[in-house]
């Protein structure tokens, strides 16, 4: 098999991720490009009172630096490879599929969870909206 020459992996830094990044390195081809992508989420802190407290500027600025560098130090275990990473912030699934646009991946390996049909309805899922939307084969890796 030759493998995809350029492939997105979203990590949200769980435990799974590792698992994700590997299954993307099993079918990455050689001299291809991989780029790690993490998108920083905030919510506003609901307060007694208040309608909510979103966090401060910097605050968010620092946490997309921190991802970065945490983004870094996993590409750094294969020096030899084109990887990239990548820090958005946003809602996951929306700042995901505005990086596929702009770097029109071959291919985009994401985790998924085995959660219920009432999870799916309560909760939504990231990896379910991507591959409804992308333009291009998701491959889900069930963590």
């Amino acid at each position: 098999m030759q493998g995809f020459k350029n492939i997105l992996v979203p990590v949200d830094f769980s435990e799974d991720s590792a698992v994700v990044y590997e299954k993307a390195l099993s079918v990455l081809a050689a001299g291809g490009t991989l780029t790690l992508l993490h998108v920083v989420e905030y919510m506003p802190a609901v307060m007694e009172g208040t309608l909510g407290i979103y966090p401060h500027r910097k605050d968010i600025e620092k946490i997309k630096e921190l991802s970065l560098e945490r983004l870094r130090s996993v590409a750094e275990g294969h020096a030899d490879l084109d990887i990239q990473a990548v820090v958005r912030e946003g809602k996951p699934a929306t700042a995901i599929l505005s990086v596929i646009g702009e770097l029109t991946p071959d291919l985009v390996v994401m985790g998924t969870h085995g959660r219920s049909k009432l999870d799916h309805l309560l909760i939504g899922s990231v990896t379910e909206r991507v591959i409804r939307k992308a333009p291009c084969a998701v491959l889900t890796v069930r963590t």
